[in-house]
């Protein structure tokens, strides 16, 4: 999840990369989704050749000018897999037991929040909003939903509290911590995962804790890429599949592979530490 910037360092026009094409399906797909949930408030339901057709234009709407045609005139086959292959996400997430009963009308009191409202804490502005909230008896349920999910890790569930630390600083909802249940609908593999955790003062607290832990590292990365931005000392993950999902693999020096890109890397800290060591 990503959940915070820097007020001192952010510049949007920086934060501009020219992401993958399945990437830009993923952003086309979540569109997709909420236009359709607000269509489903006013009554309008879309039939399976509307989704086709609001999956082009997201597309073509997400991709540079003239992009869209280049890549639809060579690889034709493949863009339309992927478009199919997105509907069929779509279908199948519309076919999960939160998402039946927001559409049977069985869960009457829910809405879609938006993920580029921020709360700020101390320099830094949280981006941690859930997907939907929607209210069942006296609790709240805050669900996100990931579009290219990864199996459970360590770190998940005090990810996922940050939901709760962003929507006890909005007014519309309640500030007591019982009152919350945190969802998550993962696409893993090709199903829709379902992940439920029930918040606890102590694990909010620890919530934020990671959070400021990972703010750190990431002001010692910006450190160590200097001024000039040197992707190549960027440090790299010991796990491949997290390249799968990463928005900035265009630009990384292990776009062509994890395993030698650290052999590289490994090879230019030897030789600046033998450049230092030569130049005393």
């Amino acid at each position: 999840m990503r959940y915070s910037r820097s007020q001192k360092n952010w510049k949007y026009h920086n934060n501009l990369i020219k992401h993958s094409l399945q990437n830009l399906i993923i952003r086309a797909s979540r569109k997709l989704m909420l236009e359709r949930l607000e269509d489903h408030k006013n009554n309008l339901e879309w039939s399976s050749k509307m989704i086709l057709l609001k999956l082009k234009l997201y597309l073509k709407i997400e991709l540079e000018p003239g992009r869209y045609e280049l890549i639809n005139s060579k690889k034709n086959r493949e863009l339309n897999r992927l478009i199919n292959s997105a509907k069929d996400k779509i279908d199948s997430l519309w076919n999960t037991k939160i998402f039946k009963r927001i559409i049977s009308n069985d869960i009457k009191q829910w809405s879609i929040m938006d993920r580029k409202i921020f709360y700020s804490d101390g320099h830094i502005d949280i981006f941690c909003s859930p997907d939907i909230s929607y209210k069942i008896q006296n609790k709240w349920n805050l669900l996100r939903i990931d579009f290219q999910g990864e199996t459970k890790n360590a770190s998940n569930e005090l990810e996922c509290m940050s939901m709760v630390n962003w929507a006890k600083r909005n007014s519309f909802l309640p500030l007591v911590t019982e009152h919350y249940i945190v969802h998550t609908l993962k696409y893993v593999k090709g199903i829709w995962i379902h992940e439920k955790y029930y918040p606890t003062d102590e694990i909010l607290q620890q919530s934020k804790q990671l959070l400021e832990k990972d703010v750190n590292q990431m002001n010692q990365l910006v450190k160590k890429l200097g001024p000039k931005i040197d992707l190549s000392q960027i440090p790299l993950t010991d796990n491949e599949s997290n390249c799968k999902k990463c928005s900035f693999k265009p630009m990384c020096p292990a776009r062509d592979g994890l395993e030698q890109s650290k052999l590289e890397q490994q090879a230019m800290e030897y030789n600046y530490a033998k450049m230092i060591f030569e130049s005393k």
